[in-house]
């Protein structure tokens, strides 16, 4: 509140500034309500831009080829509603300027890709953990196909065309377990996005041990301070998610304590043992 006061009063005092002798006059007969009406019209208009501007707008972006089965898609989903639910990730969504706006989008094939989660705007603890819980009920949306991956960056990009407000950075989460069946396309579209400003990250799943890590590093994320996250496989998936999504949301210069890593990791992959 003390902000908006002293934007008024520098407003007001622009006002009279301009013509001084006016403004005297103005106080005199009675005008003086204009200038503050002018000052007050200034107030309700001017910050609202800066307002509305968020840290990120964040499209997750879940792998749902053909080579991710009913039990690995599980995985993904409660492994990310599990990443929501813990203190680090919950707290930077609450500590974020002007709050996150997070959506997901399931992908696989050219032809196949769906929106799984419309925008949502978060705000503080209760807001991330009712997103965890409407994360951890999202269906799979697409039975199977291929692994391309320009089809999910492209699909995930178009979202952006609806985000609430501003933000000060547009990042693409893209997972996957395998390497796009479409090379050149991947290449062509990742060069598209970065002229844009989105900045893309990944978080490669190395189920099949063939280094997608680098391949992610090399071919598939660009932008400042773009990272991957690996999880060795899908069972390694929250813990992936919960250091991928403090990143993103806290900031591209975040270093953890090495212990909480550790401790998060124990505690998801007990978890996913249960389910």
């Amino acid at each position: 509140m003390s902000r908006k006061l002293t934007f008024a009063a520098v407003a007001l005092t622009a006002l009279c500034a301009l013509n001084p002798w006016r403004s005297v006059r103005a106080m005199r007969t009675g005008h003086f309500l204009v200038l503050i009406n002018s000052a007050v019209v200034a107030l309700l208009t001017a910050p609202a831009a800066s307002q509305e501007r968020m840290e990120v707008h964040l499209v997750l972006a879940f792998d749902v080829s053909a080579s991710v089965n009913d039990v690995e898609f599980n995985l993904q989903r409660q492994g990310t509603a599990w990443a929501l639910r813990t203190k680090s990730v919950a707290t930077a969504i609450d500590e974020a300027s002007g709050g996150v706006a997070v959506a997901v989008v399931q992908w696989s094939s050219i032809s196949r890709q769906a929106l799984g989660l419309d925008w949502v705007t978060l705000h503080t603890l209760d807001d991330a953990l009712s997103y965890a819980d409407s994360i951890e009920a999202l269906p799979r949306r697409i039975p199977g196909g291929g692994t391309m991956i320009h089809s999910g960056l492209d699909f995930a990009a178009t979202m952006f065309d609806t985000a609430p407000g501003t933000a000060i950075r547009q990042v693409i989460d893209i997972v996957a377990n395998g390497r796009s069946d479409d090379h050149d396309k991947l290449l062509a579209s990742r060069d598209r996005l970065l002229r844009r400003g989105i900045v893309i990250n990944g978080l490669a799943i190395e189920e099949h041990r063939d280094d997608l890590t680098s391949y992610f590093h090399r071919f598939v994320i660009g932008g400042p301070s773009a990272f991957v996250v690996t999880a060795q496989d899908f069972e390694d998936f929250g813990t992936a998610m919960q250091m991928k999504l403090y990143r993103e949301v806290a900031g591209p210069v975040i270093a953890e304590r090495p212990y909480r890593t550790v401790v998060f990791a124990n505690a998801w992959k007990g978890y996913a043992r249960q389910q």
